[in-house]
């Protein structure tokens, strides 16, 4: 066994928080929209300065890849951390929706470059069943921050108004600049397969990512036609992952069941399964592999979410957000460990930085596809029906990976 250190603790501790930041980046804004609504002058206003920041990630994600090679690891996410600080806390400055909205926009790309930045360091420093745990742990890492965020939220406005709800990025940047300053710039003693220790420094991991003159235009396309049914994969996920927060609280109210105490609870459940299942995921796919464990998480997932159209009652609501939860926490994992699987260490920065973008772009999209459902189906009914085409589309996933 390799003795650990306090620096492999900060470094480990940057290399669970990718998600965390991503998902902060809109978890932290619904305690203040009515404020915000009012301060705007429009609910519309304030949804879209909110969800433009989801937008910054997908057009981010895109080339984060690249900036990374160019780089490096730790000054990439040593800079992506000041983004994400800086113009996350604007917000406790600005008024106006168009400044606030660029603002949140450039929030958005910091959070997807330090995603892609502490997914491509995991790659590169961790493997098999030890880079899976990880990745199990960034997907629980972001299920408790989103529960907590909510409450931080309210303690912070309770004291400095609703503008304190913007702090929260800045303190949460701080935290990461620091640990990734003392852990990230030093060797890493790590566990790679079993308890063989691998030591990798910033250089070292900044040459795996690093695609340099080591690729060409053969290797990138080849890259490219590997990456993509995942990045299709990645968007359908997204579509999911989100369908408790953006559309369950729909079906709540249309049941008699959408005060904020009962939709808190469904979600609160759904996140907590989440985080269970994904900390599970290494455990679970070393005994029965991944495709296997990827197709019983999305069979589990959309049981929850077909579930949750057909019953009526809070306790079955409950049980519908459970079993969705244990599907999120599986198939997310796996579309993240799955793409830096099959990339070269020279493309694992694209490769988690596309990712995070289609992974984005789904949960962009989710509104267009449920409503596309509802209207076909009606409200109820669009949830089973979302979930048997989900599982459709899952099923190639199983029949490629053994073939």
């Amino acid at each position: 066994m390799s003795t650990k250190g306090w620096r492999y603790w900060c470094a480990y501790a940057v290399m669970i928080a990718p998600n965390a930041a991503v998902g902060l980046t809109l978890a932290a804004m619904p305690p203040i929209l009515p404020e915000l609504a009012a301060r705007l002058g429009s609910d519309r206003a304030a949804q879209l300065v909110t969800s433009v920041s989801g937008f910054g990630m997908i057009v981010g994600g895109l080339f984060s890849g690249r900036l990374l090679e160019r780089t490096g690891v730790r000054q990439f996410t040593l800079a992506s951390l000041v983004i994400y600080g800086v113009f996350g806390t604007l917000g406790w400055f600005l008024s106006g929706a168009l400044a606030m909205g660029l603002s949140r926009f450039v929030l958005g790309m910091g959070g997807v470059f330090f995603s892609t930045a502490a997914l491509a360091l995991t790659a590169a420093t961790f493997t098999g069943e030890a880079r899976s745990r990880v990745i199990g742990l960034q997907q629980a890492t972001s299920q408790v921050v989103n529960v907590c965020a909510v409450f931080i939220v309210g303690a912070l406005v309770a004291v400095t108004g609703w503008r304190g709800a913007f702090l929260l990025y800045g303190a949460f940047a701080v935290v990461l600049f620091v640990l990734a300053l003392l852990g990230v710039s030093r060797s890493l003693s790590t566990a790679g397969v079993g308890d063989t220790p691998a030591t990798v420094t910033d250089g070292a991991a900044s040459a795996a990512l690093s695609a340099g003159d080591t690729t060409s235009a053969a290797s990138s396309s080849r890259f490219l036609r590997n990456i993509a049914p995942v990045c299709a994969l990645t968007t359908l996920m997204g579509i999911l992952t989100v369908i408790p927060m953006a559309q369950l609280p729909f079906v709540l109210a249309a049941n008699g069941q959408g005060s904020p105490q009962q939709v808190s609870l469904v979600l609160g459940v759904n996140f907590v399964f989440a985080a269970i299942s994904a900390m599970s995921f290494a455990r679970l796919t070393g005994r029965f592999g991944k495709p296997a464990t990827f197709m019983a998480g999305l069979t589990c997932g959309m049981a929850g979410i077909a579930l949750m159209g057909l019953t009526h009652g809070l306790d079955w609501s409950c049980v519908a957000a459970a079993l969705a939860g244990l599907g999120t926490g599986i198939y997310n994992t796996y579309v993240f460990d799955h793409g830096v699987e099959i990339s070269p260490p020279v493309y694992h920065g694209r490769a988690a930085g596309l990712l995070f973008a289609f992974m984005f772009f789904g949960a962009f999209i989710n509104p267009l596809v449920a409503g596309a459902f509802a209207q076909l189906f009606g409200l109820h009914h669009s949830f089973p029906a979302m979930a048997a085409v989900a599982v459709l589309c899952g099923l190639p996933v199983i029949l490629a990976r053994r073939a």
